[in-house]
Formats: structure tokens, C-alpha cells, sequence
């Protein structure tokens, strides 16, 4: 990592703003970067073996994944689990579907919900792409101790509990609160 050479003043557009470099977002140290970097490290491996040969997108192969664990899930349902909106879950599902891996079942009571499940070939494409994904979890977790590991499932849940706290404040709400009575880290 190369050291910030951005420390003291900054011209912000409006001026300059004097201020210390611990005030300013460190970007390699903070969090959700570090943690974007991961992920995004993985999807791009598993990307490159299920693109070229399912034609998945990355938004299709997390709705495949979340339909696999939740047969029968709604798209609004895939949409909360996935993280991804209306639209991309539902040019997911139209793709999914396109290739055969999924069917769409229409409500009876209801035309706009739909229950997605894969297909015969879905599972067998989702099996493949689960070896992988377990090789590639075997891989990143053969790093760290059992006991880290352990340590990490338990942060990781607290992580994710805050962060739905954070969504659910949204950004004003962020602003307004003091940070688990202790100074911003980041």
C-alpha cells in the first residue's frame, strides 16, 4: 500500500480546507471497501467460468443462487435477498428462463406475483458453479484458523445486523447518530 501523500490541506473546489489526513476517508482501511474488494475478486473468477459457459450475467447467476436456496421465491423476494432492483432481477429471470435453467409460475390469485424455481438443467448448472464456489470458499477460508473463522461468522452477523440498521436510517440518520458511543475508524 503506498502512503497517502493527500495529508493536510485540500482544495475542495470552494477553497481550501485545512484539515489532518485522519479526517478524510482512507479508502484502503475502510470497511466496506476492503470488503467490496473480496467479493469483487471472487465474482470475477467465478464470472469468467460461468459467463462463457452458461451465458450467465452476474445478476442472473445471483437470482439462479437465491432461487436454489428459496424455490418459489418472488422477484420482490430475490430483489431484498440479492440486493439488486426490480429490473435487473427481472432481465435475470428473462434470462434465466431464455436458457432454461428456470420457469416462472404465475399466481393464481395473483398475475403479478410469480414463483421462480430452476429447472432440471438449472440444478445441474447450479451444481457446477456451486463446486466451484465451494473450492473458491475452501481456498479463502484455508487462510485463517477454525477458531478465526469462527471469529469472523460471529463479525461478519454483527456486521450485517448494522448495516441493515444503516440502510434502514439511510444516510440523514447516519449523519445524526453518534457511532456505537466511539469515533468514526475510517
Amino acid at each position: 500500500m503506498q502512503a497517502n501523500s493527500n495529508q493536510g490541506s485540500r482544495s475542495t473546489g470552494a477553497g481550501t480546507a485545512e484539515t489532518g489526513a485522519d479526517e478524510w476517508l482512507q479508502l484502503e482501511t475502510w470497511l466496506p471497501y476492503r470488503l467490496f474488494r473480496i467479493s469483487s475478486r471472487v465474482a470475477d473468477v467465478l464470472g469468467a467460468f460461468y459467463g462463457p459457459k452458461y451465458g450467465l450475467s452476474r445478476a442472473a447467476w445471483r437470482t439462479m443462487a437465491i432461487v436454489a436456496n428459496r424455490p418459489g421465491i418472488s422477484v420482490k423476494e430475490i430483489c431484498q435477498a440479492g440486493g439488486l432492483d426490480q429490473f435487473a432481477v427481472s432481465r435475470a429471470i428473462r434470462q434465466l428462463v431464455e436458457l432454461g435453467f428456470a420457469q416462472r409460475q404465475t399466481g393464481k390469485s395473483d398475475r403479478r406475483y410469480a414463483a421462480i424455481e430452476l429447472s432440471e438443467t438449472g440444478w445441474s448448472a447450479y451444481g457446477e458453479i456451486s463446486q466451484l464456489s465451494r473450492r473458491i470458499h475452501a481456498e479463502l477460508t484455508g487462510s485463517i484458523t477454525d477458531e478465526e473463522l469462527a471469529v469472523l461468522d460471529v463479525l461478519l452477523a454483527k456486521l450485517d445486523n448494522a448495516s441493515a440498521g444503516v440502510l434502514a436510517r439511510g444516510w440523514h440518520g447516519v449523519m445524526d447518530s453518534k457511532v456505537g458511543g466511539r469515533s468514526d475508524r475510517s
